[in-house]
């Protein structure tokens, strides 16, 4: 058994880290993928039609059925869908042999010509089947029947690594040409450039993928990818060609499901999907059958569902919108995605110009709306020059029906400038946390009801970020015997409600398991006892640990103001880091020879426990 131990450390040791990396599945990041103004999540509902769009429709076949192209098993190892790899941010970087244009890949050194480590690949792809396109092994090589796409999600940095055409040669993993894409950014591709599409897009942010469609938000935010046998140059927001027949599509154009399709008759989950293709459409990636729609490899797919409905639609029903448009305002609002019903809460909204630097100079005017009709919302307001682009409206939005919802800001003078962020409300944020040290291992927990909850979820921290579930109640209380002693905690509590919705976490609270010295005179010992305390919460708070005037204090001692006052000032830091209110101090500004009184040291105790 030892041995087996020791094997097994050696396997993570190996690896790289100790993160299992996962093939497919929720992705745990902020969506959708990418800012909500980037060019795969614009509303494109009202852009205006190419003048050629007709003419690009008859070029593909008007009645060319859309076809799914993803799904699940195929049988003998391959895999219908592009599956797509999670990984944290400790997965180890390898270095990849780009054999085709390594001066178009990233992870490529152009004075050296030698690529360096750069994309974190896990092991699993090398033997296991449906981690990469096709879904056979990287071992074996199949890039002459299949584009081998490897895609993989850094789910810690919210960052995106793409590579086409991948084997593993025994030693090294191969690839034709490989992108990294920083989620939490616009950056796009040079111009010329490929990425590990033949556009130069991402390929991730465009694919149909299982938990969106049949998730919890009522509507899919993003653009999908698609191919066509044939394109003719670029346009925004590609960067690369790869075709010159001049009555097709460029890379980069976009197609869009006319307003008035119908499409009530099709099950919810497609309508969904279809409603997309309304407001923000398909995007030409690649070259490949026409109207195919790219989505994720997942064995939960019904072909025998998605294949009729995929092929009801055919192309006439889309048209071309304006080849290369984009806003010249585009919007961000920095909702959270989970809000409690009847929670006021604050958010910022930012103008964005065609380039995608803040609109210092926008001074229209925005409307709210939302689908919780009960919503209450800012009323209009027109930017200032003083705004500079970018204004905050405190505890302007509070959504009072649970379910999944949405608010929409457009300006009212140009309804292309607009965007639209989904917010799922669950139960009312719990308040009043209160927590405290009852014993040197023990915790006490107490807050307020939430409206709507049917259970509460307590997490607790020792060490900065790092939050556990330690348990769950249907009370509005909560004991913690899994403390240790002398240690300082961080809880906080979000409520649920009975489709398992949640709200935000609460304001934390802090307990420290240090039992105090009673007494009402203050003594060395409560001196003593509360710089412990308070260095516990400082590495509670990721700080250093304090130092502090007389360190070894002895009887011959006596206790100053400044005793109190650094522990002040050491204790105030850390509670402002963990985020958990300033603290009520009798006599603030204490002189040198001030009298220490009890109420200090009492203060000072509630201030860490």
């Amino acid at each position: 058994m030892l041995r087996r131990l020791l094997f097994l450390l050696l396997l993570v040791f190996a690896s790289g880290s100790a993160f299992a990396a996962t093939q497919g599945g929720p992705i745990p990041v902020p969506l959708p993928l990418f800012p909500q103004n980037n060019w795969w999540n614009l509303d494109i509902s009202n852009a205006p039609v190419d003048t050629n769009s007709a003419s690009y429709i008859t070029f593909i076949g008007a009645t060319k059925g859309l076809h799914p192209d993803f799904g699940g098993d195929a049988g003998g190892g391959y895999v219908y869908g592009m599956p797509f790899i999670q990984v944290n941010g400790a997965q180890q970087k390898k270095t990849i042999d780009f054999v085709e244009t390594p001066d178009e890949s990233d992870g490529w050194n152009p004075d050296t010509g030698l690529s360096f480590p750069f994309y974190p690949v896990p092991d699993e792809p090398i033997t296991m089947n449906g981690w990469i396109e096709s879904g056979l092994p990287g071992n074996v090589d199949d890039r002459d029947d299949s584009d081998r796409h490897m895609l993989i999600v850094d789910t810690t940095n919210n960052y995106l690594y793409e590579l086409y055409d991948v084997y593993y040669n025994g030693t090294q993993w191969e690839a034709g040409s490989g992108a990294f894409f920083d989620m939490n950014t616009n950056g796009r591709r040079p111009d010329g450039w490929t990425s590990a599409d033949a556009a130069g897009l991402a390929i991730l942010p465009g694919l149909v993928r299982y938990d969106e469609v049949f998730g919890g938000d009522s509507e899919i935010r993003h653009a999908f990818r698609f191919t066509v046998r044939d394109t003719n140059g670029y346009v925004w927001p590609a960067s690369h060609n790869a075709g010159s027949n001049a009555s097709a599509l460029p890379m980069g154009a976009r197609l869009r499901l006319k307003a008035d399709k119908n499409i009530s008759s099709f099950p919810p989950e497609l309508q969904k999907i279809f409603r997309a293709f309304k407001k923000y459409g398909l995007i030409v990636a690649d070259n490949g059958s026409d109207m195919y729609i790219s989505g994720t490899y997942d064995t939960r797919w019904d072909n025998d569902v998605l294949n009729p409905a995929f092929a009801a639609l055919k192309a006439s029903d889309f048209e071309v919108v304006q080849l290369g448009w984009k806003p010249n305002i585009t919007f961000t609002l920095s909702l959270p995605q989970t809000v409690g019903a009847g929670d006021a809460t604050s958010a910022t909204l930012t103008a964005y110009d065609a380039n995608y630097n803040v609109a210092t100079g926008y001074t229209g005017t925005v409307q709210f709306t939302s689908t919780d009709g009960s919503a209450v919302l800012p009323g209009s307001y027109t930017f200032t020059g003083g705004d500079a682009g970018v204004h905050t409206f405190t505890n302007g939005f509070t959504l009072l029906t649970p379910g999944s919802q949405s608010v929409t800001v457009r300006d009212a003078a140009t309804v292309t400038y607009t965007t639209t962020v989904g917010v799922t409300v669950g139960p009312a944020t719990p308040t009043l946390l209160d927590a405290h040290a009852t014993t040197t291992t023990q915790v006490q927990l107490s807050w307020s009801a939430s409206s709507g909850a049917t259970q509460y979820e307590i997490a607790r921290a020792a060490t900065p970020n790092a939050f556990t579930t330690v348990g769950t109640t249907a009370s509005t209380n909560y004991t913690d015997n899994t403390a240790l002693a002398n240690t300082s905690y961080v809880y906080k509590v979000r409520a649920l409600d009975a489709s398992a919705r949640t709200s935000p976490y609460s304001t934390p609270d802090l307990a420290t398991t240090i039992l105090f010295t009673g007494g009402t005179t203050v003594q060395l010992v409560h001196i003593t006892q509360l710089r412990q305390a308070v260095n516990s919460v400082r590495t509670a708070a990721g700080l250093t640990a304090s130092t502090f005037t007389d360190p070894s204090l002895t009887t011959a001692t006596r206790v100053k103001a400044v005793h109190i006052t650094e522990l002040r000032s050491a204790l105030g830091a850390a509670r402002a880091a963990l985020g958990v209110g300033a603290l009520s101090l009798t006599d603030p500004a204490l002189a040198g020879g001030a009298v220490v009184k009890s109420a200090h040291v009492v203060e000072l105790r509630a201030g860490a426990n």
